[in-house]
């Protein structure tokens, strides 16, 4: 842990971080069974490593681009003894593959890093709240329909990309399509773009903590 980033310093003080949201997944992982958990955006391995510890899936896909959280996340994952479980993918998620450019955020608050070709104006909030610096530089995407084949299986997922929201879920439809998935999101800006993307998929809005959205089509799913 390290008391300088914004995260680790909330769980130092806190006692915690998005406990309320961990808990509620931990609740829906009692109710479903689900066959894997999808992690994208992982930073250092918070969720991946809680419920990896405490089986809400047996497989978890972690996805992380910022080096730096890559080198935690492993860590992190060997530390809960993990590694049998748990899939680290070193890259971004979007649409396409390809090499895109990744804005890192200073040291002491990682999990405000985005990818450049997200909104600007989302990057823009957190610059001039937490006056930091950043440093661009190539990263490694794929598509999770790439990367992932899933079809008539009960999918948790967690979505954390700093603006590239949309992006990430035109790269999984197919995914979305084919499975039973209930998705947490953390949407900052405007929302309604993302709702309709869902709910042309027959996703429907069943819960919401903060600023993450959390989405479902067991009620609609033709697999179900």
């Amino acid at each position: 842990m390290q008391p300088s980033n914004y995260i680790d310093r909330r769980m130092w003080v806190e006692g915690g971080y998005e406990n309320l949201h961990l808990a509620y997944m931990l609740k829906q992982a009692q109710m479903y069974d689900f066959d894997a958990f999808l992690d994208i955006g992982a930073n250092f391995g918070l969720y991946s490593c809680v419920l990896g510890k405490n089986k809400a899936a047996p497989i978890v896909h972690s996805f992380e681009c910022d080096p730096r959280n890559v080198n935690h996340l492993r860590g992190h994952i060997r530390m809960n003894s993990l590694l049998d479980d748990v899939t680290v993918h070193p890259l971004a998620v979007g649409d396409v593959a390809g090499e895109i450019t990744f804005r890192m955020a200073s040291g002491n608050s990682t999990g405000h890093s985005y990818v450049a070709e997200s909104s600007e104006s989302y990057a823009l909030i957190h610059s001039e709240k937490n006056s930091e610096e950043y440093q661009s530089i190539t990263v490694e995407q794929k598509s999770i329909d790439e990367v992932l084949s899933f079809n008539g299986r009960e999918l948790l997922i967690k979505i954390d990309v700093e603006g590239y929201e949309k992006i990430v879920l035109r790269g999984m439809e197919k995914t979305l399509r084919e499975n039973i998935c209930l998705l947490q999101i953390e949407i900052v800006n405007d929302s309604h773009e993302q709702i309709e993307m869902l709910s042309a998929l027959g996703y429907e809005r069943v819960h919401k903590i903060d600023d993450d959205w959390y989405f479902s089509n067991r009620a609609t799913s033709s697999t179900q």
